[in-house]
């Protein structure tokens, strides 16, 4: 059985019924010991952490039911059947459910699909819209509390308002062993008289359908498992509708990237969040989807590249540099410059200093230097390919060149062997990754989603000097994008996963040209800071 041969009506009545069975089994204990996100929750907060995983179950199943279609027009169809779902169950005043279907529709997998929503009608598309303002959170959700107060039973809510209400009045008023609780005990009974209140609804003119809840039922996922779900999740979203190269036009992350944020986990796991938590944190409707372009595109190449080192502009940090790099602006060769026209700028504003002429010298990016680079744009510094035709040589790494971004992209890392031994627990980290003169970059992710340069963060997670390190390639035919990398002075063994064999390639040949390049160079000059 699939979703669309179900009615709407049908499958809200079933959702209400389920759904008002588990919020009626929920103790007013479970809700004031606030302890449904810790690790005995499952003993002390069944009921309430059994409710909220129904919110992930239906969300989850929400998004599934729309990615099994494979066209547009189809997922349009069942993305239609979802607004008539939640339509009904806001009828039916059943509001638990009806944010995790409007969470499904919201998750950043289903909302990048622009060709999918672009067959919905403007009737459809304004029906969406007037559900999802219900759930905006803005003004401490103004427009859910108001609309809760307004309602008359049966009702079954948004447990996760309450139980941010409980934590917020558990860190305001701690309970204290010299019983001085008369506050927290007042409020905290607010909240719970409210709760029962809800608790009383009755639905006495739906009939049950077994069949139908038998197959709502049958919709499981296993909490620990949930990102990785919502990662397969998104990798098949971008398979069913790829991302645009044309940055007017795109679907990417990019131009959903506000509700990607506030979405990108549909968790209301107990066990997530500090507030308590199932999570407030959905999108606003008033963040409707426009396609739109990025900023940098469109200031030209005279907006400066993030991707050079501020403070290489000077001897010991501060000079500009001596050649205009290829890579940057998409030319074939380095252009150098006369002596005359070697200028320092100054660190905040790029402006001329006057000085005298000065010689460029080379800094080497060490691990503990302050001289991190800041992420590259995609325009700026080619990803997967040299900034230059040329390859870096030993002499260039050590005499007249500025260090540049060797290469970049996002890669997948696991710790083999630390410190000589091996970890008990290790598992694949992904990073975004520059190789810095003799160095390599290590950028952080933001979320588990997405390969871009702007799904990784715009500080450096960490600085590593790979000279003297051991690459080579991983010996294995069902990896032929892997490779290992090992530093011998350390004992530490990475193991790398570029996801094509290309990349795996063109990875080993600069990072074996930048481990050993380096070991000859010149010294640093006496007269410039180490920090080593």
């Amino acid at each position: 059985m699939v979703a669309t041969n179900v009615q709407p009506e049908d499958l809200a009545t079933q959702l209400t019924l389920l759904d008002l069975s588990a919020f009626r089994s929920i103790r007013p204990e479970e809700l004031s010991s606030c302890s449904w996100n810790k690790k005995n929750k499952l003993i002390v907060a069944p009921n309430v952490v059994g409710f909220t995983r129904r919110f992930n179950h239906v969300s989850f199943w929400t998004v599934q039911e729309i990615l099994n279609a494979p066209t547009p027009k189809q997922r349009s169809e069942i993305l239609v059947h979802f607004i008539r779902v939640a339509k009904k169950l806001y009828d039916l005043n059943n509001l638990h459910s009806l944010f995790a279907v409007i969470s499904g529709l919201q998750s950043a997998s289903i909302y990048r699909l622009s060709k999918t929503w672009a067959c919905l009608s403007k009737r459809d598309k304004t029906t969406f819209d007037k559900l999802a303002e219900v759930f905006s959170d803005k003004n401490n959700w103004t427009n859910l509390r108001e609309h809760i107060d307004s309602l008359k039973l049966p009702c079954i809510p948004y447990l996760g308002l309450f139980l941010t209400d409980l934590v917020y009045i558990d860190m305001a008023h701690p309970a204290s062993k010299n019983n001085d609780n008369h506050q927290r005990t007042l409020k905290m009974n607010n909240v719970l008289s409210r709760v029962e209140t809800f608790q009383a609804s009755e639905y006495p003119g739906i009939a049950v359908l077994p069949e139908v809840q038998r197959y709502l039922n049958s919709v499981r996922y296993i909490e620990e498992l949930q990102k990785f779900l919502e990662d397969d999740h998104y990798k098949l979203s971008m398979k069913l509708e790829p991302n645009s190269p044309a940055p007017s036009s795109s679907s990417s992350k990019e131009s959903v990237g506000d509700v990607a944020a506030a979405v990108a986990a549909l968790s209301l796991s107990p066990a997530r969040g500090c507030a308590g938590s199932l999570r407030l944190h959905a999108a606003s409707a008033a963040n409707k989807f426009v396609p739109g372009h990025r900023k940098c595109r469109s200031l030209g190449t005279k907006f400066r590249s993030t991707s050079l080192p501020r403070n290489f502009h000077k001897q010991g940090g501060r000079m500009g540099p001596s050649l205009v790099s290829a890579g940057i602006f998409g030319k074939s060769s380095a252009v150098p410059l006369e002596p005359s026209q070697l200028t320092v700028r100054h660190l905040l504003d790029d402006s001329v200093l006057e000085e005298p002429n000065l010689h460029p010298q080379v800094v080497d990016l060490e691990e503990s230097s302050p001289s991190s680079p800041a992420d590259a744009l995609d325009d700026d510094c080619s990803l997967l390919s040299r900034t230059s035709s040329l390859a870096l040589s030993p002499h260039e790494l050590s005499g007249s060149k500025e260090p540049r971004c060797g290469l970049q992209g996002s890669l997948r890392r696991k710790v083999i062997l630390r410190d000589g031994r091996k970890p008990a627990v290790t598992t694949w980290q992904k990073y975004w990754v520059q190789v810095w003169a003799s160095s390599i970059v290590y950028f952080s992710p933001k979320c588990f989603k997405g390969s871009d340069r702007s799904d990784f963060k715009r500080e450096p997670y960490k600085m590593v000097s790979i000279l003297g390190w051991i690459v080579e390639p991983l010996d294995s035919s069902l990896h032929t994008d892997a490779f290992i990398l090992t530093d011998p002075n350390k004992g530490n063994v990475y193991k790398f996963r570029a996801g094509s064999t290309e990349a795996a390639e063109q990875w080993l040949r600069e990072l074996r040209a930048t481990a050993r390049g380096a070991t000859d160079r010149k010294p640093i000059p006496a007269n410039l800071m180490s920090f080593e």
